[in-house]
């Protein structure tokens, strides 16, 4: 095919720009587990506006840059480390925008949701969400079709990974299953994501462009949702890992 002078064929838009667009940059989005810059970043979203998607990353991810769980990353390093983990993977982010898990909590405590439930599960759960499981655990329920989430019941659904039913092999991607089931009914109802930044003292901002490329509040349904899901468990260092296997990710299933 034929280019003029910009890069464009005389098909439409040109092969430069258009893998200028596959490649633009992306934005790492974590939310801590305990409001503490030093604690795991429980939550790992990557936001590539351009290809209107967000991408899950496992918080037990194994890092080599980091030496170990990618969740260790932000705390080890700041926003270096975790941008760093993140390219990594071969995913072209630039910036990262780290929320204490309060800035979260204060963004949903009015939220009440309906998610859709296609089977029954049954967890276990902390007494508290800030509490360790080994502390003390409660069950929890989801049960079909739908489920009404406000207050603590959006933190269980978004946190729980010990599983009363049987054994998850992959208990990450279970978990982040529901994430996306959430984040799709918000995008849906048109939340505004944006009420997680209100309070400065709760998020941290890798640089003036982080929030521009984020492209915060703006977010509405038509994302499409991917998962970093080619992985396998493994023991490295005495710990219980993931580690990659050849191909990056697959899709997701459709969500409603």
């Amino acid at each position: 095919m034929r280019l003029t002078e910009d890069g464009r064929g005389h098909g439409g838009l040109g092969w430069i720009e258009r893998w200028r667009q596959r490649r633009a940059a992306a934005t790492v989005v974590g939310v801590m587990d305990r409001d503490s810059w030093a604690a795991r970043t429980d939550n790992i979203v990557v936001v590539e506006p351009r290809r209107r998607r967000l991408f899950w990353i496992p918080r037990d991810l194994w890092s080599d840059v980091v030496g170990d769980r990618i969740n260790e990353a932000f705390g080890r390093g700041g926003h270096q480390l975790l941008v760093a983990a993140v390219r990594e993977l071969g995913i072209a982010a630039e910036s990262s925008v780290v929320l204490l898990r309060s800035a979260v909590a204060q963004a949903l405590n009015e939220l009440r949701v309906t998610v859709p439930v296609d089977r029954p599960m049954r967890f276990w759960y902390p007494l508290e969400p800030t509490r360790r499981l080994e502390d003390g655990a409660k069950l929890v329920g989801f049960d079909p079709p739908e489920e009404t989430l406000a207050g603590e019941r959006i933190h269980q659904w978004i946190g729980a990974r010990r599983s009363a039913d049987k054994p998850l092999r992959l208990p990450d991607l279970d978990r982040i299953e529901r994430q996306q089931i959430l984040v799709s009914r918000l995008l849906v109802e048109g939340y505004d994501f944006s009420r997680a930044l209100l309070d400065p003292a709760l998020v941290a901002i890798s640089g003036a462009t982080a929030l521009e490329q984020l492209g915060t509040g703006r977010a509405h349904h038509g994302w499409s949702f991917r998962t970093f899901s080619k992985i396998e468990p493994a023991t490295i260092d005495g710990k219980m890992v993931l580690v990659r296997r050849r191909s990056r990710w697959l899709p997701r299933k459709d969500l409603p």
